[in-house]
């Protein structure tokens, strides 16, 4: 079949006044495809990022020696430290530098000004925001071909030509099915302009005084409070239900802490317990999805950032310095990574089944089986909440912040304490924070298909601790032993080796 690349004549276009105008300072290449404003340009734009970003997989090392003091979060006391009383934690932070860390003031001068004109055109201004990507043509161009500007035109135009030549069918295949892909997660997320321009207004109304312009939880509001405002910038959020199998290949930086709609949409509808963030039930249902669509497309814009900055200033023997078309490349390649995860999220709600519970005797047995799997090393709960979390300890969450296992005796979940909150928890983790993701659990040990699954049993369990007259009935030693009569009875030993139920508080 004979390859159609008439749209070359495109590309003969933008590469001429890409590289007559002056390659080593010209930007005007960089958005091909993309359409400019005309004559309305926003005064007010979004800044480059210039906060450190934290790039270990899993975070920092080691653990936090205390809490940051008020007012002080740790990575910025890590990069000034000069101005922080915390210098032990700066200090720690700063041995990492290079490392789990990385500082946007390592970025080149060229570099930062194609990056700002990048997000400029691709994520428009607080004002006009924007979602943009390139059309196919404009995509092949960018991720496909490199310019070089020591060559003059024609013989450039001749290595696109052919380089699209001997681009193999299948891999051109893969391509076009992911920039389609791509495609219809952006219409999903409902990022077209008209919406975000809504969601810009309600934003700088209700959430910018804590969130900040970029959604960093950088507003004016934000140091007063004991919780940061959630950051939205590295794309990934704590109280959500999707799950994504940890087996999926990894594309990018993965989709592993990408909420649903659904779960922004609850957490606007009903804030987040134990901290400053409030609920908006005055919103109509329309301004929340507007709200929804415009956070999305912070913590989309900020996220491919993120992810260009890091690679740029992690170059590798197979990577080349990302400078000029480069970079383009790395930003549209990032851009559809973070898209494309978007829609794996979700494409993994979380399952939540019902708890067949028909009485209080049921809430009860289940509670007690909760227990023993709460204290197995199946679970391994208690290795973290150490005495069901009244005894801190600190570890480092993926923001560089500073966070402890919760106090189960207190009841107070920020993601919410009804059951299918807690089950979604318990399913799925809390990826940021670095809480363990049981869904696999579910298929080991014995089952018991009339019964709660094992989740549930945990569920349970961590309802009736939090409140003391539940909790004094569950370590009743009469209770135990009519549960494990009534147990036998059915052939089911599960309670057996449990002598008794003791909870130290």
């Amino acid at each position: 079949m004979a390859r159609d690349f008439s749209w070359l004549k495109h590309a003969g276009v933008v590469l001429v006044i890409g590289l007559t105008a002056g390659c080593s300072s010209s930007t005007d290449s960089l958005s091909i495809g993309e359409p400019r404003s005309a004559g309305n340009e926003a005064v007010e734009h979004y800044p480059l990022r210039t906060d450190w970003l934290v790039v270990g997989k899993t975070g920092l090392d080691g653990a936090p020696k205390r809490w940051p003091t008020p007012g002080f979060s740790p990575l910025k006391s890590a990069q000034f430290p000069q101005l922080t009383p915390d210098r032990d934690l700066a200090e720690d932070i700063r041995a990492q530098l290079g490392r789990n860390v990385l500082d946007p003031a390592n970025l080149t001068a060229t570099q930062l000004r194609r990056l700002s004109h990048l997000m400029d055109s691709y994520f428009g201004t607080p004002v006009q925001p924007r979602v943009r990507l390139p059309d196919w043509p404009s995509w092949v161009l960018i991720t496909q071909t490199r310019p070089d500007p020591q060559k003059g035109v024609f013989a450039n135009l001749a290595s696109i030509h052919a380089r699209l030549q001997s681009w193999a069918g299948a891999e051109r295949q893969q391509a076009r099915q992911q920039w389609e892909q791509v495609r219809h997660v952006w219409q999903d997320l409902r990022l077209d302009d008209q919406i975000l321009a809504r969601g810009s207004v309600l934003y700088r109304r209700w959430c910018l005084v804590c969130h900040g312009p970029t959604g960093a939880g950088d507003g004016r509001q934000a140091v007063a409070q004991a919780a940061p405002p959630r950051d939205y910038r590295q794309g990934i959020f704590k109280f959500i239900t999707a799950s994504p199998p940890p087996d999926l290949p990894r594309v990018g930086r993965g989709a592993a802490g990408k909420p649903l709609r659904s779960d922004l949409v609850r957490i606007l509808r009903r804030g987040v317990d134990g901290s400053m963030m409030p609920a908006f039930p005055h919103l109509r249902d329309d301004e929340i999805d507007d709200l929804v669509s415009y956070v999305i497309h912070l913590s989309i814009r900020g996220e491919t950032e993120f992810a260009t900055m890091a690679k740029a200033m992690q170059p590798t023997e197979e990577d080349p310095d990302f400078e000029g078309p480069e970079l383009d490349a790395l930003f549209v390649k990032n851009l559809a990574d973070v898209l494309y995860n978007w829609g794996v999220a979700a494409q993994y709600p979380i399952p939540i089944p019902p708890h067949h519970i028909r009485n209080e005797d049921d809430r009860l047995l289940s509670a007690l089986r909760g227990y023993k799997l709460y204290n197995s090393a199946e679970y391994g709960c208690a290795s973290c909440h150490v005495k069901y979390g009244s005894e801190p300890q600190l570890k480092w969450d993926l923001w560089g912040g500073v966070v402890q296992p919760r106090n189960l005796l207190l009841g107070v979940y920020r993601g919410g304490r009804q059951g299918h909150d807690l089950y979604a928890r318990i399913y799925g983790g809390i990826y940021p924070s670095g809480m363990t993701s049981f869904r696999n659990t579910l298929t080991t040990g014995p089952s018991y298909p009339d019964r709660p699954d094992k989740i549930w049993n945990i569920v349970h369990f961590l309802q009736a601790l939090a409140d003391p007259y539940d909790r004094d009935r569950l370590q009743d030693p009469q209770l135990l032993e009519r549960f494990k009569r009534q147990l036998r009875q059915q052939g089911d030993f599960f309670l057996d080796d449990l002598a008794r139920v003791t909870i130290e508080r």
